[in-house]
């Protein structure tokens, strides 16, 4: 080893490399820029960008537009820092975030990849046309489409949680809107529709959808009511039998007036009303008498199924009037009548009711009848028909007459008839009372 470093041409040899390192330490500058330096090694690369919006007040405002919608980049870097660039790292945006309605001018804010420089932007600003926007309320309108399944019908839709909604329109665009809602099919149905999401749209009055309509809430919650026929009638009251001795009703007052029907449709058109039968004998005293109400197939249902009705009793008083009008129905033609008994030709009535309800009674709200239908020439007993206001019965006074019915022309027996002589023909016991038969679903005063 000695020898070879004392060897003459290993020490020229060890100097010459200590000259060349002397050489490069003292010319390399890492700061030259020269084309011969590291600087020769970046690469450039021109990209078309879209511009991008950020901050906008999009309840408030809506761009209409921007121009140009894309720039062109020129940038430069390493070959390196191209092949790590993707394409969404090119970002060039304009803020919106101080803007108003009308039309701007917008410098743009270009980010690019990491170790890549901008050389030239082109161009660097972008016009925006901004537009105010308008929010209104609006209700809700759910159409259906189709047919339920036969004999079933529609009820009105039910939106939840609210039928009421905003709608922001650019201004002009907002007077556009006819409607908002939505359409369900209810085709072949046969039970209600619960729980139907639908998406909302506006609508303009020939029916297009305002496509740019921004609705809150865009979607609600539809029930579809899907029934059987029904319909609405009125109840009608009957008062069957008598009130305990010497207690009248005083006031009468059903919680309801009307119910629905629900069946047939042929067999609701049939139905005028329901009767409610009230039996006089079971009402001891005052106070609330519920009441089941009645049907029998082809009715499904009726809703409610029982009445409460307020019943006020009272003891009862008694008031005669004298001297009422006898009228008469169902005379024949060609035919008179004359009244034989009473002689005057009057009826007196007793009335029994309620002292509050005898005290308003005038005798014109009193009428007496005497019905002659199917009666020739001859002498009659007829019962007579007092009809009375409701919660009021005849007891005593005048219940029935002797009428004399008299024909123009002579009558002659045909084989087989029996004609009347001078005998009187008796009709039977006395009429109506005031007590039974229909009474109309109405309150008393």
């Amino acid at each position: 080893m000695d020898k070879w470093l004392n060897h003459p041409t290993a020490a020229k040899l060890a100097a010459l490399f200590l000259a060349i390192l002397i050489w490069a330490v003292v010319h390399f500058d890492p700061a030259d820029s020269s084309p011969n330096s590291v600087s020769s090694l970046l690469e450039t690369s021109k990209y078309t960008v879209k511009v991008q919006t950020l901050g906008l007040d999009e309840r408030n405002y809506k761009l209409l537009d921007i121009s140009p919608q894309s720039v062109n980049l020129k940038v430069k870097g390493t070959r390196r820092d191209f092949i790590l660039s993707k394409p969404e790292d090119f970002v060039v945006q304009v803020d919106l975030r101080t803007v108003t309605e009308g039309k701007h001018t917008m410098e743009l804010k270009v980010e690019l990849p990491r170790g890549l420089e901008e050389i030239e932007v082109s161009p660097r600003t972008v016009t925006v046309t901004i537009e105010a926007l308008l929010t209104k309320e609006f209700e809700v309108s759910i159409l259906t489409s189709g047919n339920p399944a036969k004999g079933f019908k529609v009820g009105t839709p039910i939106v939840k949680p609210s039928n009421r909604v905003h709608v922001t329109l650019p201004e002009l665009d907002i007077d556009k809107v006819d409607r908002i809602g939505a359409s369900i099919s209810v085709e072949g149905e046969k039970s209600t529709i619960k729980d139907k999401s639908v998406k909302l749209a506006a609508y303009d009055k020939n029916g297009k959808v305002i496509e740019n309509a921004v609705i809150d809430p865009a979607v609600l919650e539809v029930e579809i009511p899907i029934t059987n026929p029904f319909k609405t009638v009125p109840l009608k009251f009957k008062l069957l039998g008598h009130m305990p001795p010497g207690s009248s009703i005083s006031s009468f007052k059903p919680d309801v007036e009307q119910v629905t029907v629900y069946g047939p449709q042929d067999a609701l058109d049939k139905i005028e009303f329901i009767n409610v039968d009230i039996k006089l004998d079971e009402v001891k005293s005052s106070g609330k008498v519920s009441i089941p109400l009645e049907f029998s197939a082809p009715i499904i249902e009726i809703s409610p199924k029982q009445i409460d009705i307020n019943i006020e009793v009272l003891l009862s008083g008694t008031r005669s009037l004298e001297g009422l009008p006898i009228t008469w129905t169902g005379l024949g033609d060609g035919l008179t009548v004359k009244i034989t008994e009473p002689s005057n030709g009057k009826a007196d009535i007793t009335i029994q009711g309620a002292p509050a309800i005898l005290d308003r009674l005038k005798p014109g709200d009193v009428d007496v009848i005497a019905d002659l239908s199917g009666r020739g020439p001859g002498i009659y007993r007829i019962p007579l028909i007092v009809n009375l206001e409701r919660f009021m019965e005849q007891v005593g006074g005048t219940n029935s007459i002797t009428v004399e019915i008299i024909g123009d022309v002579p009558a002659s027996a045909n084989p087989g008839e029996e004609v009347p002589g001078d005998g009187v023909v008796d009709e039977g016991a006395a009429g109506g009372t005031g007590t039974e038969g229909p009474v109309d679903g109405q309150p008393s005063p």
